[in-house]
């Protein structure tokens, strides 16, 4: 309660972060994929491959970019990325050119899922030591409630005002809710980022890894392709959200009110892993996060029934909310906090690589007449073989770290 007490200004400001977030996020914008490929004339794939492509050109926008907070105070870059980000939700109100749905949507997947995830995570990782998890399981909340209400509440929006006029809502919270960011950050955190650098925040062999050699070292590869697990096949669910109501025979707001059963999954793994995570370490964890993803598309694949499509969202949720906690501890313990911008750049850069390559590929195989079942079966052998490399990775990884972190 006192952690609470003492760091409420700053936690609530990543909060807002995150939950800013959300309107650059495939489970938003796939809302919207049905009015899309109808005004556009789209097919499955012609909308996978744009959204896929805009996407990638985000991941890259973010190693070209991503160190930028390392460099600039966070306020302005939290001022260009929101504003940037509430013009794009105002853009797609009058959009009637195809081809410029390509950079409206690199633009929503750069500002919004990029940085709004990578600038909270950065400050976070700078400014707690011991109580990063803590402190990340707490401001992911703001996108867990993202998650829960934004489906409903929009979903029904495009029956009353349409869903172009929807993006205008979302343009509208976005910049009410950016000065009661600005005011909360308006004074430093206390210890600033610099002293906690200096003192509990080395990496592997004692030091500070620059983004070179993070590239060079080998636990960076073997974690991040499993790492890439979930953004790649969570992005290819809910992008094709309208597609496995249509193929359950689910109509698709009784499908998005099942949303709280993920969302309230995800925040109660958020807050105990954040907890686990400082007292255990997240070596432990990291093995095991993906079980329940694969168990819930596992669930998706077999069943038709709500009942069973609230376990299996709740399995997701469960991945979900491991994967927000683990990712923004495993950097700042394993590689340090002095370059902490650029380093974890590289990570934010493949998980926006990841969900650029979900749409595309399974846009193309329900193209090709794949059945949706056999689809989600297979990302279940793929996750659970990505589990097992992760338990034999992190049987040597936590070797190369300093004592007082193991």
């Amino acid at each position: 309660m006192n952690f609470l007490k003492q760091n409420a200004r700053w936690l609530i400001a990543t909060a807002f972060l995150y939950f800013c977030s959300c309107f650059g996020q495939t489970f938003f914008i796939s809302l919207f994929a049905g009015e899309i490929r109808l005004t556009f004339d789209l097919s499955h794939g012609d909308w996978g491959f744009i959204y896929s492509g805009g996407t990638l050109a985000s991941a890259i926008a973010m190693l070209i970019f991503g160190g930028y907070i390392d460099k600039y105070k966070i306020t302005l870059n939290i001022k260009v990325v929101i504003i940037s980000l509430s013009l794009l939700c105002l853009s797609m109100t009058f959009i009637n050119i195809v081809w410029l749905l390509p950079f409206i949507i690199f633009g929503l997947r750069f500002f919004g899922q990029g940085m709004l995830i990578h600038i909270p995570a950065v400050a976070i990782g700078k400014w707690y030591g011991k109580n990063k998890g803590k402190a990340l399981s707490i401001s992911i909340m703001g996108f867990s409630l993202g998650e829960a209400i934004f489906p409903v509440i929009f979903v029904s929006l495009f029956a009353i005002i349409g869903w172009r006029n929807s993006w205008i809502i979302g343009m509208i919270i976005l910049l009410l809710i950016l000065p009661v960011i600005l005011y909360l950050l308006s004074n430093e955190r206390t210890p600033n980022s610099k002293q906690e650098n200096m003192t509990n925040q080395l990496g592997m062999s004692h030091k500070h890894w620059t983004r070179k050699e993070v590239l060079k070292n080998w636990v960076f590869w073997a974690v991040i392709v499993p790492f890439l697990i979930p953004p790649i096949f969570s992005t290819a669910f809910f992008f094709n959200m309208v597609h496995l109501t249509e193929v359950k025979n689910w109509s698709l707001i009784s499908f998005t009110a099942l949303f709280p059963f993920y969302t309230g999954m995800s925040i109660l793994t958020t807050l105990s892993s954040g907890w686990i995570l400082d007292r255990f370490g997240v070596e432990k964890i990291l093995p095991f996060y993906l079980i329940p993803m694969a168990l819930g598309l596992l669930i998706f694949s077999y069943s038709n029934t709500y009942i069973n499509a609230i376990y299996g969202l709740a399995c997701l949720g469960m991945t979900q909310g491991l994967a927000m906690t683990i990712g923004g501890t495993f950097w700042p313990t394993y590689y340090g906090t002095k370059n902490l911008g650029s380093v974890r750049s590289l990570s934010t850069s493949t998980m926006v690589f990841g969900t650029a390559i979900g749409p595309a590929v399974v846009g193309k195989l329900l193209d090709l007449h794949i059945n949706y079942d056999i689809i989600l079966f297979g990302m279940f052998v793929i996750a659970i073989v990505a589990s097992i490399s992760l338990a034999i990775t992190m049987t040597q990884a936590p070797k190369l770290l300093p004592q007082n972190k193991i």
